[in-house]
């Protein structure tokens, strides 16, 4: 008998020794004999070693998940985590407190090192990304706000922004001022033209009965509605429209300040 006869005898002798379903496995295709199939397997069993780990079943018990976590890599307590050194935002919002809750957490989740530094990298990337956007927005807001209001208070914008300001220090002290700044109310057009009718009221003791806007340039709704009265004001009218009445040149002045204040972009 041949050399090579025999090792095909061989091969297909060891094989008549395992369980007919596994006879003819591919994965034992290349296997010749017994010595070759041991040293396979203690091959596998050195790869996989002593740091194998086992996936926890669906009712895993939690000391069963610990010593999974442990396995890959969680520190044995939150304290073992560290900041990442690396790449971190400079003006990342993430204090030492912050940062103590939330690798207590990481620890109860179960992250390895690496995975809660990333992670709480990433949330300190967030957090900046939403400081500056916010910052944005908020800035877009205020120039939105202003260009409503020099729109709508036309030549009177100065004026009516220091009396609304006048108004909410007289009323709302330095706390309420803070308040204001601190949360961007202060620019809402609304509250500005409320405390700024507020200090007109009080200027000309409109609350009282008394008064007029005589000593304040008026916005462009303000004029339309006063132009609207003095058209109503038959007296008025005849001095604007009769040269030959002793106030006409007042009328027609007054008439056009009116105009002025009502179509500042005509003129």
């Amino acid at each position: 008998m041949s050399e090579e006869m025999e090792d095909q005898v061989a091969s297909e002798d060891w094989r008549s020794a395992i369980p007919e379903d596994l006879q003819n496995d591919p994965t034992l295709a290349d296997i010749q004999d017994v010595s070759s199939l041991a040293k396979g397997y203690v091959h596998a069993q050195r790869m996989i070693g002593s740091d194998k780990v086992s996936l926890p079943g669906q009712n895993a018990t939690q000391e069963e998940l610990d010593m999974f976590y442990n396995k890959l890599g969680r520190p044995e307590t939150s304290e073992g985590y560290e900041m990442p050194k690396e790449n971190m935002p400079e003006n990342a919002p993430i204090n030492d407190e912050q940062a103590k809750l939330f690798f207590e957490e990481a620890h109860r989740i179960g992250l390895n090192k690496q995975q809660a530094g990333a992670l709480l990298r990433w949330q300190a990337e967030r957090s900046v990304s939403d400081m500056e956007s916010y910052e944005k927005q908020g800035e877009q807001a205020l120039q939105d706000a202003e260009m409503q209001m020099r729109k709508e208070f036309g030549s009177a914008y100065d004026q009516n922004i220091q009396m609304a300001r006048d108004a909410a220090e007289k009323f709302g002290g330095e706390g309420f001022m803070n308040m204001l700044n601190e949360t961007g109310l202060g620019n809402n057009p609304e509250l500005i033209k409320t405390f700024a009718s507020i200090s007109k009221a009080i200027a000309n003791d409109e609350i009282i009965g008394g008064g007029g806007r005589q000593g304040f340039l008026m916005s462009p709704s303000e004029a339309v509605q006063a132009i609207a009265d003095k058209k109503r004001d038959p007296s008025f009218m005849e001095a604007y429209q009769n040269k030959e009445n002793p106030t006409h040149e007042q009328a027609v002045k007054e008439m056009g300040k009116l105009y002025s204040f009502a179509y500042p972009q005509d003129e």
